[in-house]
């Protein structure tokens, strides 16, 4: 296992604190048609640079609905993956951030859901669609939550669709449904693949010690945060499962990695 504390110093200083919830605006809104009768929307938001550093395709966690419109998510705006979107395009990256089909509109996505062939192949049709909008540009899964249970799903079932992977607060340990505590991670992409998690995270399916426990499974990244600040759901967004408070270092840690792994 190997265990990450990036010294920020200085550079957290200049990196603003996160807005909540503001839409990105200047994105476009695409609905892909990936299995017969179903269709799967996702919402691109591209940077001034050209081309971006890479592209953060964004699963959020819950049920995974964000109900997408012209101007970005209209629910799981609150989501920690989703509610600081802005800061990747604030940072040279492009972002996609990925709704739940449209045959899971209404029920959104469990954990186990996110597991089935079905969001399989829907993601392999959002893996072509990127790449041809972004020939030659690293692609990024960044997921937390039940949303790390679609990346893992890709992982262990078409690892070539990303370059990068990083699950933050991953549903890790097994209760009714087992989200990725059968993690298994191909050779190939371990060195590509970082866990993140909150050593305080009260949630009882994303404890600390089930993603101590895959990243020494699978010899992979850990990066530690540490906090206490709590609204009051474990398992909610505001509270250290969603890096409640400490957003801007949870951030800046993920982009050192990540930049790390471009260079």
């Amino acid at each position: 296992m190997k265990r990450i504390g990036y010294a920020l110093g200085t550079l957290l200083i200049a990196i603003p604190l996160v807005s909540l919830a503001e839409p990105l605006g200047q994105g476009e809104l695409v609905k892909l048609d990936t299995r017969p009768g179903v269709t799967q929307g996702i919402f691109i938001t591209t940077p001034r640079q050209t081309p971006p550093k890479a592209v953060m395709v964004l699963y959020s966690g819950g049920e995974g609905r964000l109900h997408l419109e012209a101007d970005g998510p209209s629910k799981s705006r609150d989501n920690f993956v989703i509610r600081t979107a802005s800061y990747w395009i604030d940072h040279g990256y492009a972002v996609v951030q990925v709704d739940v089909p449209s045959d899971h509109w209404r029920d959104g996505l469990s954990a186990y859901t996110r597991r089935t062939p079905d969001i399989l192949a829907d993601q392999k049709v959002v893996s072509a669609e990127i790449r041809k909008r972004f020939p030659g540009v690293k692609v990024v899964l960044y997921g937390t939550s039940n949303g790390t249970a679609t990346e893992g799903n890709i992982l262990m079932g078409a690892p070539e669709l990303a370059d990068l992977y990083v699950l933050t607060s991953p549903v890790s340990i097994a209760r009714k449904y087992i989200g990725i505590a059968d993690l298994d991670v191909p050779q190939a992409y371990r060195d590509r693949t970082m866990l993140m998690s909150n050593e305080n995270d009260g949630c009882p399916a994303a404890r600390y010690s089930g993603a101590q426990r895959l990243v020494s499974k699978n010899g992979l990244t850990l990066i530690t945060e540490s906090s206490t600040e709590d609204g009051g759901e474990e398992c909610g967004p505001e509270s250290p499962h969603g890096y409640l408070g400490i957003e801007a270092k949870a951030l800046a840690d993920s982009d050192a990695w990540i930049a790390s792994k471009l260079n």
